[in-house]
């Protein structure tokens, strides 16, 4: 029996991790078995501790995009087969990432269509996202993003009124008036069920293979700073977790801001010993978002997980963040015990069916 694999990409964030949630759990009310993959340039996400805290079976791609690591990509998704027999595979390909159609879809479909059956391609647009400050080639990235998505969803609905959601649904059916344009909110359940059965009954037809220039899309990702770090902290009395989260954000934020460095997302996971709990600022300037935030969460130690993607160099963004777990309160010890810092290398798919690399 085929498995669905549902591919649910788009800039960085989106709203692509809340969203494969809150699918996952949906699907799970329907008896549905699930299963989950992560991607990223590097190691240690959040997003995979996020899941692994919602008990779903994970798999993280690291090291590369899906495009780049196309044979991990096949045996993550055939150890969740023998895992779990899974009805529904998600996937979050890395949001500086496209050219899905031509690197992923078309071959899964080609070499192992008798094992997946692949739904229609969806990428989620952030209603609140500039990209001012960015270099121009982010620019690229985006809209090619946007050319080969076969579903686009309007993602985080719920932070906009009537007027503001449906020009910004209608301008996107304006740009893009062959595609399927759809508001969804991860966190009300608005029009969640209505994109998976898009998804589930539907199929990619694999058709808009982008006429790409892969030199612009190298650019853009070399200018994008990434940076993944993991550490401990420990506090001389019980501390209010929820609090040292948003105070790192809103500090990482306003230091970034400082150096010009516009923010494509900051994410904090903390696990204390009684709780879980992750947030996340998705554009310079914006607020925190919780997607985790228990009721008891003081504690005196915590196991440290951090991701931010900055338009900026490397050394910039890891100066930030040392400099951040420096200054934690005096009470409060933070000692980061793992941290990558680099900007993407230029990308190199497995495969490309359709057209060739420039």
């Amino acid at each position: 029996m085929k498995t669905k694999l549902i591919l649910a990409g788009g800039f960085l964030g989106a709203g692509k991790t809340t969203l494969l949630l809150r699918a996952a759990d949906a699907l799970r009310a329907r008896g549905l078995r699930v299963g989950l993959v992560t991607n990223d340039q590097g190691h240690d996400l959040v997003d995979t501790a996020l899941a692994g805290s919602r008990e779903l079976v994970v798999e993280e791609i690291s090291g590369g995009c899906f495009c780049c690591r196309f044979p991990d990509l096949v045996a993550a998704v055939q150890r969740l087969r023998d895992a779990v027999g899974p009805d529904v595979i998600l996937a979050e390909p890395v949001g500086s990432c496209t050219d899905l159609i031509a690197t992923v879809v078309r071959p899964l479909r080609s070499f192992h269509g008798d094992e997946v059956a692949i739904a229609p391609l969806t990428v989620l647009v952030d209603p609140e996202r500039q990209l001012d400050g960015f270099a121009s080639s982010v620019g690229y990235l985006y809209e090619q993003q946007l050319a080969e998505a076969e579903i686009i969803a309007l993602a985080k609905t719920d932070l906009l009124d009537d007027e503001a959601r449906d020009g910004r649904l209608n301008a996107l059916r304006r740009a893009h008036p062959e595609t399927l344009v759809m508001g969804i909110s991860a966190r009300t359940g608005a029009g969640v069920d209505e994109w998976l059965e898009r998804c589930l009954s539907g199929a990619s037809g694999a058709r808009r293979a982008l006429d790409l220039d892969y030199e612009v899309y190298a650019a853009a990702e070399a200018s994008l700073g990434w940076l993944n770090a993991t550490g401990e902290l420990r506090g001389e009395r019980p501390f209010a977790a929820d609090g040292w989260v948003a105070g790192a954000l809103h500090a990482l934020d306003q230091a970034f801001a400082e150096r010009g460095a516009p923010v494509a997302h900051l994410k904090i996971h903390l696990e204390t010993p009684r709780a879980h709990l992750k947030a996340s600022i998705t554009c310079s300037g914006a607020p925190v978002s919780w997607d985790l935030l228990p009721d008891d969460v003081r504690a005196d130690r915590a196991h440290l997980r951090l991701n931010a993607r900055v338009g900026g160099e490397p050394a910039m963004l890891e100066e930030i963040v040392r400099r951040m777990a420096a200054e934690t309160p005096p009470w409060i010890r933070c000692e980061l015990t793992r941290l990558e810092c680099f900007s993407p290398a230029p990308p190199r798919p497995t495969y490309r069916l359709g057209g060739a690399v420039d």
